[in-house]
């Protein structure tokens, strides 16, 4: 299957310096960032991981682009599960350790290429569960990349994807905050989602979006009229949505297509493609990928 699409690279951004990240190592020991379950963003995040991900006390866990990640100190401390990083960047994965020990949890974190297997023969087919928030939508060629972290999957294993929903509001905040960090995207539907996943050997399980409005979900550049416009738009969007929710007691929250923060995809190796792929992917994709922010990447 050629899926391949026009994306703007985006790997300075993930830099040290490159303007994402703007917490320090220390910070973050003495002040980790871990999801707010009290949020109904984050706590639908947590569903699809606990419940379509299959994980519980002693469940491994693997996270491809792990910078900083809020979301891993989370499962080891309320799963219990066993959890690993993995990123590409030094810096990323140091902030990752950082949030891991300000946590009080326990994890591995490695600096590597995820989609390189020959590099990370180690954890093939080690996990129970292993996910990406915010990575995939960076990449022109997802399919054999999908192949290769499938392999990292024991039998029965579950693959959780994320993606930013770059449709409806989102799209036309993003496009007015940033055009640059708008091309930096594939903009994915629940089906494209699952298309492309199926076509590198998995079996669709669910699909769909979650969160009901996240108004911070794009990003804008530093200055400009339209930034600005974006940062007014978000404010007053975001607390419109939390005066929603707080007014109905968030049970009219409906996970919309133009509306809600992230697509979703979980899936498992199919059983009639043992190898999860179409063919064998390359040992190592060429290309930086980006590093995975959690849902509130944009």
């Amino acid at each position: 299957m050629d899926n391949a699409e026009q994306v703007r690279p985006s790997d300075p951004l993930w830099k040290q310096g490159g303007g994402y990240y703007t917490d320090e190592a220390a910070r973050l020991r003495e002040n980790p960032i871990l999801p707010d379950v009290r949020r109904l963003r984050d706590r639908r995040v947590l569903h699809v991981l606990e419940r379509h991900g299959r994980i519980g006390e002693g469940s491994r866990v693997l996270e491809i682009g792990c910078g900083r990640s809020p979301w891993l100190p989370l499962i080891a401390r309320k799963v219990r599960a066993t959890v690993v990083g993995i990123d590409i960047e030094p810096f990323a994965a140091e902030l990752a350790r950082a949030n891991l020990q300000g946590a009080g949890a326990n994890g591995l974190i490695v600096c590597r290429d995820a989609f390189d297997t020959e590099e990370n023969w180690d954890l093939i087919g080690e996990f129970d569960l292993v996910y990406s928030m915010g990575v995939l939508e960076h990449f022109p060629d997802p399919t054999a990349r999908i192949a290769a972290l499938a392999k990292y999957l024991r039998p029965g294993g579950r693959l959780v994807t994320t993606v930013p929903n770059m449709q409806g509001w989102n799209w036309m905040l993003q496009r007015l905050g940033s055009l640059q960090r708008l091309e930096m995207h594939v903009v994915y539907d629940w089906a494209k989602l699952a298309r492309v996943h199926e076509a590198a050997g998995l079996e669709t399980l669910a699909a769909g979006y979650v969160g009901f409005f996240d108004g911070w979900v794009t990003a804008a550049d530093d200055r400009g009229l339209g930034p600005d416009l974006h940062r007014l738009a978000c404010r007053a969007a975001g607390l419109c949505g939390e005066a929603w929710l707080r007014a109905t007691g968030g049970t009219f929250a409906p996970e919309l297509w133009w509306l809600s923060p992230h697509v979703y995809y979980v899936g498992r190796v199919s059983r009639r493609s043992p190898d999860a792929g179409v063919g064998d992917p390359p040992s190592s994709i060429p290309g930086t990928r980006p590093t995975a922010r959690g849902p509130h990447r944009g």
